[in-house]
């Protein structure tokens, strides 16, 4: 895999965990949600197919791609002031949408992916989207409000996106014959770790906060 096909794997599932929250705060029934997420299947298919044809006219990216991690950063701390400042959930979801599109258009224009590796992400999107939102109905019961535990993953995510716009220079000039392949990316995916550890810490406190208040 190569390094801008890592960073674009990891920044879907990110993106499309960030999404899958925001729409939490909407009552989707089982159908609507296969729907939406097969659209955004559909739409990322589109999006990584169309931009792999514009590899060449657009490969002044690969050396400016730390500032568009920055510029993600960005986007996101502005959703968060969105969302939890003004509590406007439409417009945390437009931008984040907006940034999403952007985002897979520019990586995957500079990513040596094929028609498999394309679907395969995509299937990424779409099984996150339905499995995250399943799983934010259970953080509605937490005594926290739910903006809030939101707006803690949409911090932690753009922590992560931060720390990508200082390590990108470094981390692209490394002599990869040296690593075995599954090791290119190891602290990005421990991060991933931590963020999963996150999530995991959250629904068990939710379970918690549920067992207490039952007994109580």
């Amino acid at each position: 895999m190569d390094l801008i096909g890592g960073y674009l794997l990891v920044i879907l599932l990110l993106f499309t965990a960030n999404i899958a929250l925001i729409l939490g705060d909407y009552k989707l029934d089982n159908i609507k949600l296969v729907a939406l997420s097969s659209i955004c299947f559909i739409v990322s298919f589109i999006l990584m197919y169309a931009s792999s044809f514009l590899n060449v006219s657009l490969s002044f990216l690969i050396d400016t791609f730390s500032y568009v991690f920055f510029i993600i950063f960005l986007a996101l701390v502005v959703v968060i002031i969105k969302y939890i400042k003004n509590n406007n959930f439409k417009h945390a979801l437009y931008l984040t949408l907006v940034t999403f599109l952007i985002t897979i258009f520019l990586f995957a224009s500079q990513s040596n992916l094929n028609v498999f590796n394309i679907i395969v992400y995509s299937l990424f999107i779409f099984i996150i989207l339905f499995v995250v939102y399943q799983l934010s109905k259970l953080l509605h019961h937490a005594k926290m409000q739910y903006n809030v535990i939101t707006s803690e993953y949409m911090f932690l995510f753009s922590i992560v996106i931060f720390i990508f716009a200082l390590t990108y220079d470094s981390t692209k000039s490394l002599n990869y014959t040296s690593f075995k392949a599954f090791l290119i990316l190891t602290p990005t995916y421990q991060l991933i770790y931590v963020i999963i550890a996150f999530v995991v810490i959250l629904i068990i406190g939710v379970f918690i906060n549920e067992i207490k208040g039952g007994n109580s």
